[in-house]
């Protein structure tokens, strides 16, 4: 078993009350909206945060960038991961024009996020999907999102799941 998906079953065992919560709010809904109960996990340090959201607030408690949505930057992250920073900017830089300039103007709007303090942890095509996922599983199944210390080369991960609901209810 891998040390994320042993992580994860820990995480998702010490924050079962959050989780049959979740489950009993959603019971109780009679159709799908934004306002439909997901479940948040913070498991990145030692000290779990856990969050019962409507599914339309996770943003608020995972913030999403949509700077890191950008090919480019996605290629960005990929190479500074591997090789290095100062690699990753030779080379976008150094390519194609019309790239270089898409690049420059999604590390622009990256920077931009961060320095007014928007640390994204997820992309915004991810937080919708999730969104969407939650949608597709209701009235069955209860969206959860775990972060989870990320391996030698990420900060963190994030995880996206279901929850049985009638399982969680028995």
């Amino acid at each position: 078993m891998s040390s994320k998906r042993a992580r994860l079953d820990l995480l998702v065992a010490e924050c079962r009350p959050s989780f049959v919560e979740a489950a009993r709010k959603l019971k109780e809904t009679e159709n799908w909206d934004f306002t439909c109960p997901c479940v948040v996990m913070d498991g990145r340090t030692d000290e779990v945060k856990v969050s019962v959201v409507g599914v339309g607030s996770v943003a608020n408690v995972v913030p999403a960038s949509t700077a890191i949505d950008s090919p480019e930057v996605k290629e960005w992250i990929e190479i500074a991961t591997e090789r290095g920073a100062e690699v990753a900017f030779a080379e976008m830089f150094n390519g194609p024009e019309d790239k270089a300039e898409r690049f420059s103007e999604a590390y622009d709007q990256l920077k931009e996020e961060r320095e007014s303090g928007l640390k994204g942890l997820w992309s915004a095509d991810d937080l919708a999907g999730f969104v969407s996922k939650s949608r597709a599983a209701y009235p069955k199944a209860l969206g959860a999102v775990a972060l989870l210390p990320g391996d030698d080369r990420q900060t963190h991960s994030v995880l996206t799941f279901e929850s049985e609901v009638e399982s969680l209810l028995r």
